[in-house]
C-alpha cells in the first residue's frame, strides 16, 4: 500500500513521527532508540511507522531536512543584504542560525554532540554547506571549478559546526546575539574575501 506524501493524514503522521525523534533523541542516546520507542512515543503502530519510512535513519534524515528547511526559512526572513560584503551586515543571518539551535538545544546538543550520532553530524555539516554555498551561487560563481575555493568553504563550513557544538555542549557561554557579533568581526571578514573572488 502506497502513502500518499501530499495527504493531510500522511503529513500528521510524518510530523508526529518527526517530532517524537526530536523529543526521544534529546532525552536519550540515539543510538539506544528503536522504533517502537518512536512509534510509542508518537502513539502510532509499527506498520503506520513503515508505510512512511524504511527505518530510523530514514527518519532521521527526514526530520535533519525538515529543521534545515525551518532554519533556512527563518534566516532568509531578515532583511540584510549579504551582497554588501560586510560582516556587520550578516549578524542577523548568523543569529538566526544560533537562534534556531536554541529552539531545538538538546535535540542538537544529543545528536551533534560528541555522544551523538556520525551520520547526522556529517548531514548536518552537509546541509549547512549547502547553506555556506548559497550566497556564491546567486554570484554565478562555479566554486566546483576551483578547488581552493571549495576547500576553504568546507573548512568554514566545518568549523562553524564545530563552534555550534562548542557553543552547546558548554550550555551556551555567551549569548546568540553576542557569538553571532563575535563570527561577523573575526570569522566571517575571511569569508566574504572569498565570496568576492
Amino acid at each position: 500500500m502506497s502513502v500518499s506524501e501530499s495527504d493531510p493524514r500522511s503529513i500528521r503522521t510524518r510530523d508526529s513521527l518527526r517530532d517524537a525523534l526530536i523529543k526521544l533523541a534529546a532525552e536519550n542516546a540515539y543510538d539506544s532508540l528503536c522504533i517502537k520507542d518512536i512509534t510509542n512515543e508518537a502513539g502510532l503502530n509499527r506498520t503506520t511507522f513503515y508505510l512512511h519510512y524504511s527505518g530510523l535513519h530514514e527518519l532521521l534524515n527526514d526530520c535533519a531536512h525538515m529543521l534545515f528547511e525551518q532554519m533556512r526559512t527563518e534566516i532568509y526572513t531578515n532583511k540584510a543584504d549579504p551582497s554588501k560584503n560586510s560582516p556587520a551586515s550578516l549578524i542577523p543571518f548568523v543569529q538566526s542560525v544560533f537562534k534556531h539551535l536554541e529552539q531545538y538545544e538538546k535535540f542538537y546538543r544529543a545528536m551533534l554532540g560528541k555522544f551523538g550520532d556520525p551520520l547526522f553530524r556529517e548531514l548536518f555539516q552537509e546541509l549547512l554547506s549547502e547553506l555556506i554555498f548559497e550566497p556564491m551561487t546567486t554570484q554565478k560563481i562555479n566554486y566546483s571549478s576551483n578547488p581552493r575555493l571549495e576547500m576553504n568553504l568546507h573548512f568554514f563550513c566545518a568549523g562553524f559546526t564545530g563552534i555550534a557544538v562548542w557553543w552547546l555542549e558548554n550550555d551556551k557561554p555567551m549569548s546568540a546575539q553576542e557569538a553571532s557579533r563575535y563570527i561577523a568581526s573575526d570569522i566571517l571578514p575571511d569569508y566574504l574575501r572569498l565570496m568576492s573572488v
